[in-house]
């Protein structure tokens, strides 16, 4: 075969290897570009659906990413490349600037796959990340609620969260914290204002995120109730109707809570102590002691040097010992009155009936045998 058409037949090959090569990387291309669409359309449906990620703590292989809040995408960048999830910042960052998800990533804990491509990973970060629901019941004390969250599994640091809880100052931005007294002997300075609710927290929420999400509800309560100009006009300070209505909280049913609350401040208008057992259940509990409906003498005797034994010392203890719910407040800031409970000016007793329900009483001795007899009747 002559050279030149050996030139030319070797040409034409090389001509046909490079068309052939393109096409086949085309083909290959182009099925990896639709394979990834695919992918990526499944897990956006699957998010769409589901309301968040479906990769989870458990899925085989998660790995764990924490997004803190004002976090950018180069910050987001420098987190998954720490990970071992992506080898390549810029291409991270020039790909979310494109895709116009800039700005949109939501802090939290989300959970990746090493095989995700980067669109994937971004649609998950930008997506809200699968919280913890927890319910705090009305009456629940300060460490009740802390404990209940590590139960949970949250990974706040519990001496860092009491050390903030106790530093009321920190959070001066809500209108009802300057309001907070410094009482001596005070315990857990927040106790009573972390309104009892259903929250979502992020399982790695930082010790601050965690009170600012109580505190956030607690003024938007405050706020609708009015209670701040409300207490003003009972002539009393929101502080002290907060831990007034803690007392009630745990004294009685919802239906009586007004009354109790008509109780006590009768007993606070002639200087009487307001004798509540819930006060005393209150220390008897932080003992690790089961609570009781009447307290014998030896009971108050126990915590006699305690300020917040309402048997003991006058007028209000130091603080609130729950977080109170919203019935308990307006039965401090709305007690009953002559026209809504024919007496209600004069009664300054109540005594548990075993029932779960009180007995109300205008002299001490109506309610010493009121409460002779019930004691009789529950133990007998």
């Amino acid at each position: 075969m002559p050279r030149k058409v050996r030139k030319i037949l070797t040409f034409l090959g090389i001509i046909v290897i490079l068309i052939v090569a393109v096409l086949v990387g085309f083909f290959l291309g182009f099925r990896y570009v639709s394979e990834q669409d695919q992918r990526l359309d499944e897990l956006s449906e699957l998010i769409e659906r589901e309301g968040i990620s479906p990769i989870t703590a458990d899925t085989e292989g998660a790995v764990e990413i924490y997004i803190a809040q004002q976090s950018n995408t180069e910050d987001i960048a420098a987190t998954l490349e720490e990970a071992g999830l992506i080898n390549n910042t810029f291409a991270y960052e020039l790909i979310s600037k494109f895709n116009g998800f800039d700005g949109q990533y939501q802090y939290g804990t989300h959970y990746l796959l090493p095989d995700m491509t980067y669109d994937e990973m971004m649609l998950v970060l930008t997506r809200q990340p699968k919280q913890i629901s927890i319910t705090f019941y009305e009456g629940m004390t300060y460490e009740q609620m802390r404990d209940k969250m590590l139960e949970a599994g949250m990974r706040f640091n519990p001496d860092l969260l009491d050390a903030m809880v106790n530093r009321p100052s920190l959070f001066t931005d809500y209108s009802f914290i300057s309001g907070i007294e410094e009482r001596p002997g005070r315990e857990w300075l927040l106790q009573g204002y972390l309104w009892p609710d259903t929250y979502l927290f992020d399982i790695n929420a930082t010790e601050q995120q965690i009170l600012r999400i109580f505190l956030n509800n607690t003024e938007a309560k405050f706020a609708e109730g009015d209670y701040i100009k409300r207490a003003e006009r009972q002539g009393i300070t929101l502080d002290d109707a907060i831990i007034l209505a803690s007392i009630i909280q745990d004294e009685g049913t919802i239906s009586e809570m007004n009354k109790i609350g008509r109780v006590f401040i009768n007993r606070l208008a002639i200087e009487m102590p307001l004798e509540s057992c819930a006060t005393v259940n209150y220390l008897r509990e932080s003992d690790g002691k089961e609570p009781k409906l009447w307290m014998s003498n030896n009971d108050l005797r126990e915590y006699a040097s305690n300020p917040y034994n309402s048997y003991y010392f006058d007028g209000l203890p130091p603080g609130p010992i729950n977080s109170p719910g919203v019935v308990a407040i307006e039965g401090v800031l709305w007690p009953a009155t002559e026209r809504t409970w024919p007496g209600a000016d004069s009664y300054l007793f109540f005594t548990a009936t075993g029932e779960g329900t009180n007995d109300f009483s205008v002299t001490y001795e109506e309610h010493a045998a009121k409460t002779a007899r019930y004691v009789a009747a529950y133990e007998g």
